[in-house]
């Protein structure tokens, strides 16, 4: 599986990754079509001097290695493939340029040196926001840092470009996954890449999984996606528990599987089960006091307890509040009467926060809020719905059960129907 992928990240390295990366799967246009990942051109090849240069361990950056990395980015600025789109361009040049003065002591004339470039160059590109965003940060990454943050996860090439994936709740084509994970191993493969997973490729994995949630797989490219995993982690070692919880995504917790069974003790330590609502609409929902989008999502959960009330839909939470007390008090204050697990007890000694708790860990989840939709079968439906769009898709798994039930009576009466007709023909007959 990964011979193909070895050789597209080959090819893209050995012609400095190019401004294109191709795979061809049919005919132009098509859905199947010829597919092309769309790699920076400041992302593909070295247009500075070497990281490690300026990895000194907190020493005064030296004038010659300063005016090196000046003189550089005058040429990555005023390049063609820059100046051809600029504002993408400029971005990741600006950002390589700045990660290098992360870690050395910049000194303040070489900072004023940097903001006055940067003015000039706003003049030169009015028009230009990127510029702006990265002088208000010169100061602070002028500063000392312990360590040089990474490149390859700053490239974005998961974009959602027209066709390049499925709709959500639509299945993945073949191709659309191929791609999916040729983009992931060019990500990785970059020149300016460190070869550190924590680094460089724990976002970009993380941005593979969030995509790959929000369609569906099938059993082959399911296997496909996870047999590049299991080398991934042989390449990376350091990396095996993150690259095992996306596993653990793509094998568990996709659209059309069966939800893993969740097991804890709610608000009033009762223990209970997800499995006990079989037959339930389940909105699954990860939150925590202390996290402000979670709290926006409290006059939809509101509304929904009293929209849904007496039917087949079931509100289920996951907390992450560190102290008990703080979640009591709040579902009380905000009349949010669903039964939750308390996951914060994993980590007594967080004051605030404590979000890897083991089921909030189990589901790798990352960002908060999380919101599952699970049907009455117990098979997840949508990942990380929020707002109207959750209200919208509990209703709709409603209608469909809803629905269905209709026709499974309508069907076990027609049967009953029959069953009696028969036995009037019968009776005819023997008469």
């Amino acid at each position: 599986m990964r011979k193909p992928l070895a050789i597209i990240c080959a090819i893209a390295v050995s012609f400095g990754l190019g401004a294109l990366v191709a795979g061809s799967s049919g005919a132009p246009g098509t859905a199947g079509g010829d597919w092309e990942l769309d790699v920076p051109a400041a992302a593909a090849k070295l247009w500075f001097p070497p990281a490690d240069q300026y990895d000194n361990e907190g020493e005064p950056l030296s004038d010659e290695s300063f005016e090196e990395l000046m003189t550089a980015l005058e040429v990555a600025m005023t390049a063609e493939e820059t100046l051809a789109d600029f504002e993408r361009e400029a971005d990741l040049h600006l950002w390589n340029f700045m990660r290098r003065l992360s870690v050395p002591v910049v000194g303040d004339e070489q900072k004023e040196r940097v903001h006055a470039y940067l003015d000039a160059l706003a003049e030169e590109h009015p028009d230009s926001k990127v510029i702006g965003q990265r002088k208000g940060m010169v100061d602070s990454y002028a500063s000392h840092m312990p360590s040089m943050p990474g490149f390859a996860g700053f490239v974005t090439l998961f974009e959602e470009a027209e066709g390049s994936y499925p709709e959500e709740g639509e299945p993945f084509e073949d191709w659309q996954v191929d791609r999916m994970l040729a983009e992931l191993e060019v990500v990785a493969s970059l020149p300016e890449a460190t070869g550190d997973f924590d680094t460089e490729l724990r976002i970009p994995l993380w941005q593979m999984g969030n995509r790959l949630q929000r369609s569906v797989l099938n059993d082959d490219q399911t296997e496909r996606i996870v047999a590049f995993l299991d080398e991934l982690e042989v390449t990376y070692p350091e990396g095996a528990e993150a690259i095992g919880q996306q596993r653990f995504v793509v094998e568990n917790l996709m659209p059309g599987k069966v939800a893993p069974n969740i097991v804890g003790k709610d608000t009033e330590g009762v223990e209970f089960t997800l499995e006990d609502y079989r037959g339930n609409i389940v909105a699954l929902i990860f939150s925590g006091q202390w996290c402000g989008p979670c709290r926006g999502e409290y006059p939809y959960q509101r509304g929904m307890l009293e929209a849904f009330k007496d039917r087949d839909v079931v509100l289920l939470g996951v907390n992450s509040d560190a102290v008990l007390d703080t979640i009591v008090q709040a579902k009380e204050r905000e009349r949010l009467d669903y039964r939750t697990w308390w996951d914060g007890h994993s980590q007594p000694e967080a004051d605030l926060v404590a979000a890897k708790g083991p089921i909030a860990t189990q589901w790798n989840v990352v960002g908060w809020p999380t919101i599952y939709v699970i049907d009455d079968e117990g098979v997840i439906r949508h990942a990380d719905k929020r707002g109207g769009a959750l209200v919208a898709a509990v209703d709709k798994l409603l209608m469909d059960k809803t629905m269905r039930e209709y026709q499974e009576r309508a069907e076990e009466e027609a049967e009953e129907d029959a069953e009696v007709d028969a036995e009037v023909d019968a009776e005819k007959g023997a008469s």
